[in-house]
C-alpha cells in the first residue's frame, strides 16, 4: 500500500524519467555522443589538464565558477569525460525538468502516457542534432528555455513566499546559464523579460503588494545570480597577464566573429601606419597570428575598429537593414527542401503560436456565465493572449535582426533562438489551457496540440535521424586521420618534441570540422602540440603551456628549437611562412621530415645557410 501510494506521490517524476533514460539510451545506442566544434574540444582539454598538464578553472570562454566547478572533478578523477558528461546531465536534466512541469498538466495516466510521447518525440526530433553534438552555447540556452518555462507554469495562485520558494530552480538556471555562456543569455534574456512581463500580467490585480513582492523578488535573485558570477570571474580574471589577455580577447571576437580583416592592397597606407608588414598581415588571414609578439590586444583593437569603419562604409545602415529584414522573413516563411529555410525549426514555432493563441481564447468561464454574457465574453482573453504573442514576437524580431545585421548567425544561435521561443511558447500553451473550464474545449485543444505537435516530430525524426547518422559517418573518418595525427605525436619516438600546426589544418578535412567523441578513447594527458592561432592564442595559459615544453615565443622556437616542429594539411599554402621569417630579416629553410595519414605534412624549419 505504502509503495503504490510512493508511486502516486511520484508519477510525473517517474514518467518523466522512463522517457528521458528512453532518449538516453536511443542516443547512445545509435549514435556516439561529440563535443560539436574544435572550440568545445579545446574546451574540454583546458578543464581536463590537456592543454597545460593541470586541470585549470581558467577557461576563458565560461565564466570562472562554472569552470573551476567542472575542473575539480578532473582534479579528482583525470580520467572520467566531465565536461562530457556536464554538457548531458544539462541537456537531460532540463527535459526531464520540463517534461516533469509539463505531466502536472495531465489528470489521466492516458495522458500523461501520450503527453510524455509527444513531447519525447518532438524534443527527440527537433533537439537530435545538438543533443549528439553538444555544443555550450546551445546548453546555455537550454538552461535558460528551461527557467522560463518552470516561471511561466509555476501555479499563479500561490502566495509570494510559496510562489519564491517554487522558482527558486528557475533563478539557479537563469544562474548557471550566465556562467556558461554569458553573451547567450544575455541575447535570450528579452524572451524571460517577456515571460516575467506576461506572467506578471496574467495577476487578476496586476499592482498589489503581494503581486510586486512575487515577481520583483524572483527577478532580484536572477539579477544577484548573474552579479555573484560575473564579480567572481572579475576577480579570477584581475591579474594585469589575463586582463591583457581579456582585451585581445575581445578584440580578436570582434574582429573575426563581426568583422574581417580588410585587404592589405587596398589598405596599404592603414597598416603601414600601424607597422604590420604584408607578410604579417598574412597571420591575421589565416589566423596563424600566434608567430607574431607585436600582434597584441592594441593593433587587433586598432584593426577590428579599422575594419567596421570599413564595413559600414559599403552599404549603409538602412540598404541593409531592408536585406536582413528580407532574410528574416524569408528564414521564417520558408519550408523543406528550400535553401535558407529554417525548417521544421519555423514550423514548430508557428503552430506553436497558433496553439498559444487557441488555447488562451476559452480561459476560465463556466457554462453559465457563457450563457450569461454571450460570446462576447472571449473578447478580453483574445485582446489577453494577443499583446502576449505580439510582445513575444516583436522581441523575436529584434533579436533576429540584431544577429543578422552583425553579420553572425550560426546555427548554434539560431536554433538557440527558436529553442527559447518554443520554451516560452510551451509555457503559455500549459497555462492557458489549465484554465479553461470546459471539458469538451479542453479536450479538443489538447487533442490538437498532442497530434499537431506529434505529426512534426514524426516527420521530422527520421530525417533527423538520417542527417545526424551521415554527419557522424563524415565526423568519424575525418577524426580518424586526426586521431592518427595526434597519435604520432604522442608515441615514443616523437613525444619529447612540439607540434605547432597551422589552424586551418587542424580544424578540418574536406570542409567537415574536427572534433571528439566525448566518452570514447578518452585520454586527458597532456598534449605536446598546440595550434599557431585561435581563441586561446596569447593566453596565460598558452604561456604556461610552452613553459612547460621550454618554449619561449612561437616565431623563434619553430626556427631555433630542434624538437619544434610545423606541421600543415597537404593542400593548406605554406608559402606565408617563408614570407613572414624572409620579411623579419631571419629567412630560413623548411625540410619534410614525414607524411602522416597520408595528409598531413611534418616539417623542420631552421634557419637558412647564408650563401657564400
Amino acid at each position: 500500500m505504502e509503495l503504490n501510494t510512493w508511486i502516486k506521490k511520484n508519477e510525473n517524476r517517474i514518467i518523466a524519467g522512463a522517457a528521458v533514460a528512453l532518449l538516453a539510451v536511443f542516443a547512445a545506442v545509435r549514435f556516439d555522443y561529440f563535443y560539436d566544434l574544435n572550440d568545445d574540444v579545446l574546451m574540454k582539454d583546458i578543464l581536463a589538464g590537456v592543454y597545460t598538464g593541470t586541470p585549470e578553472g581558467h577557461n576563458i570562454q565560461m565564466l570562472y565558477l562554472v569552470s573551476e566547478f567542472i575542473s575539480l572533478f578532473y582534479k579528482a578523477v583525470r580520467g572520467l569525460p566531465w565536461y562530457g558528461l556536464f554538457l548531458c546531465f544539462c541537456h537531460f536534466g532540463c527535459f526531464f525538468l520540463i517534461l516533469s512541469r509539463s505531466l502536472t498538466f495531465a489528470k489521466s495516466i492516458g495522458g500523461k502516457i501520450s503527453l510524455a510521447m509527444t513531447e519525447g518525440l518532438f524534443w527527440g526530433g527537433l533537439f537530435l542534432e545538438h543533443l549528439i553534438f553538444a555544443q555550450y552555447t546551445v546548453t546555455c540556452t537550454l538552461l535558460a528555455g528551461t527557467a522560463a518555462f518552470l516561471f511561466y507554469t509555476t501555479d499563479i495562485e500561490l502566495n509570494g513566499r510559496m510562489f519564491i520558494k517554487k522558482n527558486i530552480p528557475a533563478v539557479l538556471l537563469v544562474s548557471i546559464a550566465y556562467l556558461i555562456r554569458s553573451e547567450m543569455l544575455l541575447l535570450v534574456l528579452p524572451m524571460i523579460c517577456v515571460a516575467g512581463v506576461a506572467k506578471w500580467g496574467s495577476e487578476e490585480h496586476i499592482f498589489t503588494k503581494e503581486n510586486r513582492r512575487k515577481y520583483l523578488t524572483v527577478i532580484g535573485l536572477i539579477l544577484i545570480g548573474i552579479l555573484l558570477g560575473q564579480i567572481t570571474h572579475q576577480i579570477a580574471y584581475g591579474s594585469e597577464e589575463w586582463r591583457t589577455f581579456t582585451d585581445f580577447f575581445n578584440n580578436r571576437t570582434e574582429l573575426y566573429d563581426f568583422q574581417q580583416p580588410p585587404s592589405y592592397e587596398e589598405h596599404k597606407e592603414f597598416y603601414e601606419k600601424i607597422g604590420l608588414t604584408e607578410s604579417e598581415k598574412i597571420l591575421l588571414d589565416n589566423y596563424n597570428f600566434g608567430m607574431d609578439e607585436e600582434i597584441d590586444q592594441v593593433m587587433i583593437g586598432t584593426i577590428a575598429e579599422y575594419a567596421g569603419k570599413v564595413k559600414s562604409a559599403e552599404i549603409s545602415f538602412w540598404n541593409k537593414l531592408s536585406v536582413k529584414l528580407r532574410d528574416y522573413v524569408y528564414r521564417f516563411t520558408h519550408g523543406k527542401g528550400v535553401a535558407g529555410s529554417d525548417y521544421p525549426w519555423n514550423y514548430g514555432v508557428m503552430f506553436g503560436y497558433l496553439l498559444a493563441f487557441a488555447t488562451g481564447i476559452p480561459g476560465k468561464y463556466t457554462e453559465e456565465k457563457i450563457q450569461e454574457r454571450g460570446k462576447g465574453t472571449y473578447l478580453k482573453n483574445v485582446l489577453g493572449i494577443s499583446w502576449k504573442l505580439g510582445l513575444l514576437f516583436v522581441v523575436r524580431t529584434l533579436l533576429w535582426m540584431f544577429i543578422l545585421m552583425r553579420d553572425r548567425a550560426p546555427e548554434r544561435i539560431t536554433h538557440s533562438l527558436y529553442l527559447m521561443e518554443l520554451c516560452v511558447l510551451g509555457a503559455m500553451l500549459f497555462a492557458h489551457w489549465q484554465k479553461i473550464c470546459r471539458l469538451k474545449s479542453r479536450r479538443i485543444l489538447a487533442s490538437a496540440a498532442l497530434v499537431g505537435f506529434g505529426a512534426i516530430a514524426l516527420l521530422i525524426l527520421p530525417e533527423n535521424v538520417q542527417r545526424v547518422s551521415e554527419k557522424q559517418a563524415e565526423r568519424e573518418a575525418v577524426n580518424s586521420r586526426f586521431q592518427e595525427l595526434y597519435g604520432y605525436f604522442g608515441n615514443e619516438e616523437n613525444k619529447n618534441n612540439f607540434y605547432l600546426i597551422d589552424v586551418y589544418s587542424s580544424v578540418s578535412y574536406d570542409s567537415v570540422p574536427y572534433s571528439e567523441k566525448m566518452f570514447k578513447n578518452v585520454d586527458n594527458s597532456v598534449d605536446n602540440y598546440d595550434i599557431m592561432g585561435g581563441w586561446a592564442c596569447k593566453s596565460p595559459l598558452q604561456r604556461k603551456k610552452f613553459a612547460r615544453f621550454g618554449l619561449g615565443d612561437m616565431e623563434q622556437a619553430l626556427r631555433e628549437m630542434e624538437n619544434v616542429y610545423f606541421v600543415r594539411q597537404k593542400d593548406e599554402d605554406m608559402q606565408w611562412l617563408w614570407d613572414y621569417y624572409k620579411g623579419h630579416g631571419t629567412p630560413v629553410k623548411v625540410t619534410l621530415t614525414d607524411t602522416v595519414a597520408e595528409v598531413f605534412e611534418v616539417y623542420r624549419v631552421e634557419a637558412a645557410v647564408p650563401q657564400t
